[in-house]
C-alpha cells in the first residue's frame, strides 16, 4: 500500500513541475520570483523534501494558484471511462458512457434507436435538464405535450422533469448523445452504490 505522505509528495512534485513549465519558467525564474531557493524547488520536484506550508504558500502565490491545486491528485483531475465498462440499458439501445459522482450530478449517454423504435421515460426529479445531439437520422422527442423534431446535426435542450419519449419515426437508425444534469438529488432509478459504478436499471432520459 502506498504511503499517503509519499503519494502527496509525488503529486506535489509532478504538479509543481507541470505548472512551472506551462508558464515557460526555469527553476531559476520561479526561485527569483518566489524567494524560494532553486535548490529547494529542485528538491521538491524530485521528491527529496517535504516543504513547509510557508514555502508552499510563497510558491503558490507566485504561480497564482492555491495550495490545494498544487497537491491535487490525478484522480481528482479526470477519469477515463473505458468503452467496455459502459452500462448498457433498455435492451442495448442506451449506454451510460460516464457520470460524475459529485453535485450537480451529470450523466453522459449514447443512444441508438432502430427505425420505428421508441424509449419512454417518466419524469426525473424536479429541475433535471437534458441536452441531446443527434448524430444520425431524425429523432422525434415528446416532452409533456410538446413535440420536437431533431434532425442530424441538430441539438435539443429540454426539461427532464416531465414525462418524455424519444422516438424514431423514420426509416434510418438514429444515434444521439445526451447529457442529463440533475439539479439536486440524482434520480433514484439510477442511484449508484459507487459514484463510478452505476447499478443496472432502465434507460435514462
Amino acid at each position: 500500500m502506498t504511503d499517503p505522505a509519499e503519494a502527496v509528495s509525488q503529486t506535489l512534485a509532478v504538479n509543481l513541475r507541470t505548472v512551472r513549465q506551462a508558464r515557460g519558467w526555469r527553476l531559476e525564474d520561479l526561485a527569483s520570483r518566489s524567494g524560494v531557493s532553486r535548490g529547494m524547488l529542485q528538491q521538491i520536484e524530485t521528491v527529496r523534501t517535504n516543504p513547509s506550508i510557508t514555502t508552499l504558500a510563497r510558491i503558490c502565490a507566485t504561480l497564482g494558484i492555491s495550495i490545494g491545486e498544487l497537491v491535487e491528485p490525478p484522480e481528482e483531475l479526470g477519469r477515463v471511462a473505458r468503452a467496455d465498462d459502459a452500462v448498457v440499458r433498455s435492451g442495448g439501445r442506451a449506454r451510460l458512457l460516464i457520470n460524475d459522482g459529485q453535485a450537480p450530478f451529470t450523466e453522459l449517454w449514447d443512444f441508438r434507436l432502430p427505425p420505428g423504435d421508441e424509449i419512454r421515460s417518466d419524469a426525473h426529479p424536479v429541475g433535471t435538464r437534458e441536452l441531446l445531439h443527434v448524430h444520425e437520422g431524425t429523432l422525434a422527442v415528446t416532452v409533456g405535450g410538446a413535440l420536437f423534431q431533431v434532425g442530424s446535426g441538430d441539438a435539443l435542450r429540454m426539461r427532464g422533469d416531465r414525462p418524455h419519449v424519444y422516438a424514431n419515426p423514420g426509416s434510418r437508425p438514429v444515434r444521439l448523445t445526451m447529457t442529463v444534469v440533475y439539479a439536486g438529488t440524482r434520480d433514484p432509478r439510477y442511484a449508484e452504490l459507487d459514484p463510478h459504478l452505476p447499478t443496472p436499471g432502465s434507460a435514462s432520459g
